[in-house]
Order: structure tokens, then C-alpha cells, then sequence
């Protein structure tokens, strides 16, 4: 059992998977707050300025998750076990129910406090640490 780059293998990887139709009603559910929060409150730079400055967390997270598991399906349908542990750790989302509000707190909190509280990198660290965590686990369940 020895790690390597995903690849070509014997797992099936797939997009038609409550997981990734999951993960796409997130992202939608985002652009259709932003587009209400435009729509109701034109002109509220202020409200516009506190969403991103929340979302952009959530968002990055999702996008890349999103990107990460679209590029493994494509580019391996059938994949080794490196590439089915990556697909699990978003799919699955266990990685996004705890990171993403991990890191939402630690940013929001550093940001808050002008760095005079510095959870940022400390919240970044803790959200790929679960990801490697998980990562592992998927490999090793395989």
C-alpha cells in the first residue's frame, strides 16, 4: 500500500453523486444570497463588503473542492487509490462540515482584531491537518 500521484486504477470515480450535487446547491445557494442581497439592497456597499468578507471562506473552500473533484473525474474516471482518497474527502464532506467553520471563526476573528488575535494561520493549519486526516483515512479504508 504504498502512496502515489492519482492515476489511472481501479475505482470509479463519478459526478452523479449526492455529494456533488450537494456541493453545487451550496455554491448556487451563495450566488442566489448575493443576487437577493443586490437586489434588495442596491447601492449597500456595506452589506456587499460583509458578505464577501464571510462568504470568501466558504466560497474558497467549495470552489476548490468543487475544481479538485471535477478535475479528478475528468481526468481519471477510473482512479488508483490517492486519486479515490482526494475524491472522498470532498465528496463526502465530512472535511467541509468542520473546516469550513473552523477557518470561518479563526479569519473573522484575526480580521476583527487587526491580527491582535492571530487565529488565521492557525485555523488554515487546523483545516489541512483534517484534510490529511481524512485523506489518510480514505487511503487506508481503500
Amino acid at each position: 500500500m504504498s502512496l502515489s500521484w492519482p492515476g489511472p486504477g481501479r475505482y470509479a470515480l463519478s459526478l452523479d453523486t449526492p455529494g456533488f450535487y450537494l456541493l453545487l446547491l451550496l455554491l448556487g445557494t451563495f450566488g442566489l444570497m448575493l443576487i437577493l442581497l443586490r437586489r434588495a439592497y442596491p447601492g449597500r456597499k456595506r452589506g456587499i463588503e460583509g458578505f464577501f468578507e464571510v462568504a470568501s471562506i466558504d466560497l474558497g473552500f467549495l470552489v476548490s473542492g468543487l475544481v479538485l473533484v471535477v478535475a479528478l473525474v475528468l481526468a481519471e474516471p477510473h482512479a488508483n487509490r490517492t486519486g479515490l482518497a482526494l475524491y472522498e474527502v470532498v465528496i463526502g464532506g465530512y472535511w467541509f462540515s468542520f473546516s469550513i467553520p473552523i477557518v470561518t471563526v479563526g479569519t473573522s476573528v484575526h480580521r476583527r482584531s487587526r491580527g491582535g488575535v492571530p487565529w488565521m494561520v492557525p485555523s488554515l493549519a487546523v483545516a489541512a491537518a483534517l484534510f490529511v486526516g481524512l485523506f489518510a483515512f480514505y487511503f487506508v479504508s481503500a
